[in-house]
């Protein structure tokens, strides 16, 4: 997983990006990882395109009715995804795949496919590269993505702060024995907590949940333990306390809640565009988890340890009819 983290500074600038598509009509699909891609396009395109779930199309099929639809899987091969295709091709609505998988069931269902590549150690492991390599062909769609030039000093320089998180003694030692991990983040910041949830729950087997900032307010802050790890994503104001995240993070921490604000500005102070920040917040959940687990001696993630899991879920996205 770490060695894959790394192949994005490299692979993600050699991706063959497809070109911006017409927004009004653009409805981009997709399962876990993938799904979380989707919604960041719906985000990055100011939600003139929609982008959702597999099973909303199956069970309401008139939401495909005039659009173009986007699937995005990496294996090409997830049940729902596929049944969305057929269902949208009924409706008369051209489908397009995004996969790492040209010869997948989901390509051959599809009209057109849009094929990504990317470089893997070959060792199943939570998706790294493969989901930032669809993430970056959703974005394309929808803004321009001609920036990845600076991932080498993103990652050098987020890869620092990862480090420095975890040595704080403070902190580490309430990381390790977190019942629970809560991913907080607005706008598109909230789907990359998204993400950070779902690598939590793969690599440790740990309870982990993601809420818009505002949300978690109303009613998600008063299920928190002073054993939960609360993660504030932030995007702006760098620096600063004055803004809404960093305010919950200083009132959680006078009340000893464990808590952590990470903002994806660049310590450099070079402005970074939205591709940039959007990667930079991504590789520190990355890196955050793979240190985490390196520390505590994880020798495989979680899922695949746990083999009845693991075969029940495969269950239900490959296998079930």
């Amino acid at each position: 997983m770490e060695i894959e983290i790394r192949y994005q500074v490299e692979g993600l600038s050699k991706l063959n990006l497809p070109k911006q598509t017409n927004l009004g009509d653009c409805m981009i699909v997709g399962s876990g990882d993938s799904y979380v891609a989707a919604l960041i396009a719906q985000f990055a395109s100011n939600h003139k395109v929609i982008g959702c779930n597999p099973m909303d199309i199956v069970l309401n099929p008139e939401i495909a009715k005039n659009r173009r639809i986007y699937i995005v899987s990496v294996s090409g091969n997830t049940k729902a995804n596929i049944l969305a295709a057929k269902i949208a091709k009924e409706q008369n609505v051209r489908t397009i795949a995004i996969t790492a998988n040209p010869e997948s069931k989901l390509a051959k269902s599809c009209d057109e496919i849009i094929e990504f590549q990317y470089k893997t150690t070959g060792i199943p492991t939570s998706g790294t590269i493969s989901f930032t390599s669809s993430m970056l062909s959703c974005l394309s769609l929808v803004s321009e993505v001609n920036d990845l030039d600076n991932l080498k000093m993103i990652y050098r320089e987020t890869k620092n702060e990862v480090e420095s998180l975890i040595d704080d003694d403070d902190n580490y030692d309430v990381l390790e024995n977190s019942s629970s991990y809560i991913f907080l983040g607005d706008g598109i910041l909230f789907p990359v907590a998204i993400y950070g949830a779902l690598k939590i729950n793969e690599v440790f087997g740990s309870k982990s949940f993601a809420y818009p900032l505002e949300e978690f307010y109303h009613s998600p802050i008063f299920s928190i333990r002073r054993d939960d790890k609360i993660m504030i994503l932030g995007n702006k104001e760098c620096g600063t306390r004055t803004n809404n995240r960093n305010s919950l993070y200083d009132r959680l921490r006078e009340l000893d809640f464990s808590s952590c604000f990470y903002t994806n500005c660049s310590s450099s102070n070079n402005k970074l565009s939205l591709t940039e920040m959007l990667l930079k917040s991504i590789l520190f959940l990355q890196l955050y988890v793979v240190k985490q687990a390196i520390i505590r001696r994880v020798k495989d993630c979680y899922f695949l340890q746990n083999k009845d899991i693991l075969k029940l879920s495969s269950f239900f996205i490959y296998d079930m009819c």
